[in-house]
């Protein structure tokens, strides 16, 4: 019972300091007006995503398709 609380508490703390990078780079962007940025990290994360799903079978013929 104590080992899914700390397993629970690590992947909460992981969340949580993803989730900072994120607002730090959202903040870099915004306080350097560098908008043009943001459809880079756009693609980034749809290639993750799409990259992510990879790991099943059943969405790779729809990626090989787009490429």
């Amino acid at each position: 019972m104590d080992e899914k609380n700390i397993k629970k508490k690590t992947l909460k703390e992981n969340f949580q300091a993803n989730n900072k990078m994120l607002k730090e780079i959202f903040l870099l962007i915004k306080k350097n007006k560098k908008w043009w940025l943001m459809p880079i990290f756009f693609v980034f994360a749809i290639l993750s995503l799409f990259l992510t799903l990879a790991g099943g079978s059943s969405i790779l013929p729809a990626i090989y398709a787009l490429f």
